[in-house]
């Protein structure tokens, strides 16, 4: 293994022991951003969007926790904006990490999800990435390492997860602003329609997305 190899994985079990050891869950509590937003809204924002960026460069599972706590700190628009390109950018450098890097431990660990991707992208190309991040049944960071071991570029890799990810992370993020707008956890307070709402469509988002995608698929066939 070249020193290459060996330095990013360096850096990357050092990510990990900083996250564990020096105060990491505090970045995945709401209260964290909170307290801060207010009073420096860019400072804020700049360390919500590294911590998000790296979480996700690191493959850990935080997508959907981060995403809702934008929604409660920073609304809609920003929360979205915020979250949409931290996880594209850190997903593409998960993506050539293990491309370059983790190529082979990958490819060992996870060779019968491989054999999917593989097919899938023969299949489709950059469209059934589109689709696995429209409907995750692979996950985030999972799919990041297996679509680095395909003939699929950066380019269309970070398109194709833009777009998938789009309508899922705007129902995560719009219900951390209903989830916000809650005072207390009474049976009233979480009737809230808003609530309801983004509850009902996070449960519909596979249905609709696969009935979507079997359309267009025939479509264009």
């Amino acid at each position: 293994m070249g020193w290459k190899k060996l330095a990013m994985i360096g850096l990357v079990a050092l990510s990990v022991l900083a996250y564990m050891f020096a105060g990491g869950r505090e970045l995945l509590d709401p209260r964290t951003f909170q307290a801060h937003y207010l009073e420096a809204p860019v400072a804020t924002s700049c360390v919500f969007f590294v911590v998000c960026f790296l979480g996700t460069a690191l493959s850990m599972p935080v997508t959907g926790v981060l995403a809702v706590i934008a929604g409660m700190t920073f609304g809609h628009a920003l929360g979205l904006g915020l979250t949409l390109l931290a996880c594209t950018c850190g997903g593409s450098l998960a993506f050539l990490m293990s491309r370059y890097v983790l190529h082979a431990p990958v490819q060992q660990r996870f060779a019968d999800q491989l054999v999917q991707i593989n097919k899938g992208i023969e299949a489709d190309g950059a469209f059934y990435i589109f689709g696995l991040r429209m409907i995750p049944v692979v996950p985030f960071w999972l799919l990041n390492l297996l679509a680095a071991l395909t003939p699929l570029d950066l380019r269309r890799f970070f398109l194709a997860t833009m777009g998938g990810m789009f309508p899922l992370l705007l129902l995560l993020v719009h219900f951390g602003t209903q989830v916000q707008s809650v005072d207390e956890l009474s049976p009233t307070a979480l009737l809230n329609p808003g609530l309801l709402l983004s509850l009902g469509l996070l449960a519909a988002l596979p249905f609709a997305t696969r009935a979507t995608l079997r359309y267009i698929g025939r479509r264009f066939r």
